[in-house]
């Protein structure tokens, strides 16, 4: 009996020293709510409310809208011009302040004010905050969609089953925003190959840069394409949508996708210091691992990997203005324009639903081939119903 009892306090010390390890190894898990971006909640200096911020591995500093800023007492130290999507502004800094997210705290940051409020718009939630290489700086970041989870590490040893991922260089040449290599073959069977920034912030698939797009003379090659909008911090963007037949990242192979053709002729999307923008669209089909230090991610197909990529079908793109649902673009190369609908429309119902909740009304103009009621009011109130096919643009 004495020999089995020792056995076992042994074993069950022995577990309980592994167990601290582990604790002591994971810094923090982060929950994060997957609505195209990845929401986490985060804690402004000594406030103890917390805030909605955008997890975003394509934001090189933090980012803190401008009314909550003044809310929080945050003020404004001086002004700095920066590159930004549309090109160079000029933004508000905040010096020295300190973010709490879970167990983490990270002290004496800088924080850009910015109005958040036309980017609040794409989905349910309110932005209060964008946070991205400050955190992965500081801590091996692993990003755990299959469970909705960042998990923050000290070091890479400290984490389980690395060997079962693949990883990729990434180079940290633009702006700390890490950088893989990317092939595309296009329609004709010509491939293409680059460095894209890897921004789970970019609602998207993969973006080409215009001087790329330029040089190699995508739009005469790449097939039929669709002109949309896209907005960013402070400005609106335009670019086309195209097409490839495969994409290539490591060993991991995708087929037919839809892409984006950068149009900007200022900004992060017309730098020629690197091919384009890898969107969410790619990099949520992966469990990864960024080890800034290191200048490695780590890669590992999840749930989602092999599903179908969504083309555009109805060619409507909505925001949410205050309680009302509106129309934000039309690609005229559509059913829903040439049938009446109109930017600024107030969507009221698809098929007799009415619903607040723009996640579920992008949800229904996704279904492909089927024919879709669309309720509206004009900017005057005048109520109209368009019915339109849902079928693929491109």
């Amino acid at each position: 009996m004495k020999l089995n009892f020792k056995k076992q306090y042994v074993f069950v010390l022995f577990y309980l020293l592994i167990s601290v390890s582990i604790m002591q190894a994971q810094v923090a898990t982060v929950p994060f709510e997957n609505d195209n971006l990845m929401f986490i909640k985060v804690k402004v200096n000594a406030h103890t409310e917390p805030l909605n911020f955008v997890f975003d591995t394509g934001a090189s500093t933090i980012v803190l809208d401008e009314t909550v800023a003044k809310e929080l007492g945050v003020n404004s130290d001086y002004q700095q011009p920066a590159e930004g999507a549309a090109g160079s502004e000029v933004y508000n800094v905040a010096l020295s302040q300190k973010l709490h997210i879970q167990d983490v705290t990270l002290e004496n940051v800088h924080m850009v004010l910015v109005d958040l409020e036309r980017l609040s718009k794409r989905g349910n939630q309110k932005i209060d905050g964008i946070v991205g290489a400050d955190i992965m700086q500081q801590f091996i970041t692993r990003l755990n969609f299959d469970e909705s989870v960042i998990e923050l590490y000290k070091s890479i040893d400290d984490i389980e089953n690395v060997a079962t991922y693949k990883v990729l260089p990434a180079s940290l040449d633009f702006a700390n925003i890490p950088q893989v290599e990317l092939e595309f073959t296009l329609a004709n069977n010509q491939k293409f190959s680059g460095n894209f920034l890897f921004d789970s912030g970019a609602n998207m698939t993969f973006l080409l840069n215009t001087p790329f797009v330029n040089k190699q003379k995508i739009e005469s090659i790449i097939g039929k394409t669709i002109e949309n909008k896209a907005e960013s911090l402070t400005a609106s963007s335009t670019f086309k949508i195209g097409k490839v037949s495969n994409v290539k990242l490591a060993d991991f192979e995708f087929g037919e996708m839809p892409i984006d053709l950068s149009k900007s002729e200022a900004g992060v999307m017309a730098s020629n210091a690197y091919t384009g923008i890898l969107g969410v669209k790619i990099i949520n089909r992966f469990n990864t691992i960024l080890d800034y230090k290191a200048k490695k991610i780590y890669f590992k197909p999840n749930k989602t990997y092999a599903n179908e990529f969504e083309f555009p079908l109805s060619g409507i793109s909505i925001e949410k203005e205050a309680e009302k649902i509106q129309i934000s673009n039309v690609i005229e190369d559509s059913e829903a324009f040439t049938k009446g609908v109109r930017k600024g429309d107030e969507l009221v119902s698809i098929d007799g639903e009415k619903i607040s909740d723009i996640k579920l009304y992008r949800e229904l103009l996704k279904q492909k081939n089927k024919k879709v009621a669309l309720v509206l009011k004009d900017k005057n109130g005048s109520a109209k119903t368009i019915i339109i096919t849902l079928r693929r643009l491109i």
